[in-house]
């Protein structure tokens, strides 16, 4: 727990508003756009959390350039803070008689190339059925951490280890080489892995690559990626461009009619989909929205794909 004291912790929480005021900063992670969420102007809502920070004695956030991220002490606080607000919320639904209602925000993350050209159409239904639900897909193929907070529902390609996180398993695929058709109609007849010398696409750290290739017997040279990137969606339209061939997940090269998969006998690596939230999941309604929303979603486009 952080010990980085602003001033010695007293007074009572006299004022409910500064929690509603924490969570939203915690949630959106700037003061503007928290601040437009409740309808308050924003320096009312950054004396709300000075005040909060002063009654905790320590401070709750990290001042960031143009955003707010919470500390190890917030996260706790916000921890605490998620039955009540549930608790609320189910108040307010009986006090006015209505049906609960999805609100909020819930982040998910995963690969890149999936966040960019699978996750939009597959959450698109639900925003529309939840017209107050907001979604932050961080697209990135960096790992965030589900216990840190810094995502709410992961998309992952292995199984998480840790006790607190929840993991469902929502399909197989696996990566296999790919190329344009003009680029595989250009190969000789015969041609082996190895033979493709210089034509082929990868990420800027291609050993592991180099590494997978020479277990299969097959040598290959980082000179031979003629095109890397960091980005994966950059990769797959260089595929498509005909630059060379690559390794992509089947599921979703099978949706790119421009692509045709070589050497299937050859290069076939099984991949697990998993889905995966935290265990406070249980407590969120929004969270289990999207959580059981992405199980069926996901589930069901693994399935077609294997058919």
């Amino acid at each position: 727990m952080p010990t980085n004291k602003v001033m010695p912790p007293g007074g009572r929480l006299d004022d409910w508003n500064l929690l509603r005021s924490f969570i939203a900063v915690c949630e959106t992670r700037t003061l503007t756009a928290a601040a437009d969420a409740l309808g308050l102007s924003q320096p009312t809502l950054g004396r709300h959390i000075r005040e909060l920070e002063a009654l905790a004695g320590e401070t709750l956030f990290d001042r960031l350039p143009g955003r707010m991220k919470p500390n190890e002490r917030a996260e706790f606080l916000l921890d605490r803070l998620r039955p009540l607000r549930e608790g609320v919320g189910r108040i307010e639904h009986a006090i006015w008689g209505r049906e609960e209602v999805v609100a909020g925000t819930v982040r998910v993350t995963t690969s890149e190339i999936l966040g960019m050209l699978v996750l939009p159409r597959l959450l698109a239904p639900l925003l529309r059925e939840s017209p107050l639900l907001q979604v932050e897909v961080q697209a990135s193929d960096e790992v965030q951490n589900l216990l840190r907070r810094e995502a709410d529902i992961a998309i992952r390609f292995f199984r998480p280890e840790q006790d607190d996180v929840i993991a469902i398993s929502v399909g197989q695929t696996e990566i296999g080489l790919f190329g344009s058709k003009e680029l595989v109609a250009s190969l000789p007849e015969g041609c082996t892995p190895s033979d493709l010398e210089g034509r082929y696409v990868g990420g800027i750290a291609v050993e592991q690559a180099i590494e997978i290739a020479a277990a299969a017997g097959h040598s290959l040279q980082r000179s031979d990626f003629r095109f890397r990137s960091a980005s994966g969606v950059a990769q797959l339209h260089a595929v498509e461009a005909g630059i060379g061939v690559a390794g992509l997940p089947a599921v979703l090269a099978a949706e790119r009619p421009s692509l045709v998969r070589v050497f299937p006998g050859l290069v076939a690596i099984p991949m697990s989909i998993w889905l995966c939230a935290h265990e406070d999941l249980r407590r969120s309604l929004r969270m289990r929205r999207v959580f059981d929303h992405l199980t069926v979603s996901l589930r069901q486009l693994f399935a077609a794909s294997a058919g």
